[in-house]
């Protein structure tokens, strides 16, 4: 699944915030992150925990914008 960014110096921090989480987590362009679960149930709820763990993220700082693409 892709995230894009408004800012591409929060990539890296994105990255890692997955990576701890246990997903697979990698800078795919200038303000776009690939992010994907291994071992997902199904792909409607990789999207879901992925849709979560982005939340958990901008709540760190509600500024940061983000989007699944």
């Amino acid at each position: 699944m892709l995230i894009r960014l408004d800012d591409p110096s929060l990539c890296e921090d994105l990255c890692a915030h997955f990576e701890r989480s246990g997903f697979v987590a990698e800078i795919a362009g200038k303000t776009t992150v690939h992010v994907s679960r291994f071992g997902a149930l199904d792909p409607d709820r990789e999207r879901e925990e992925i849709e979560l763990h982005l939340r958990v993220w901008r709540a760190a700082d509600p500024e940061r914008g983000a989007e699944v693409v």
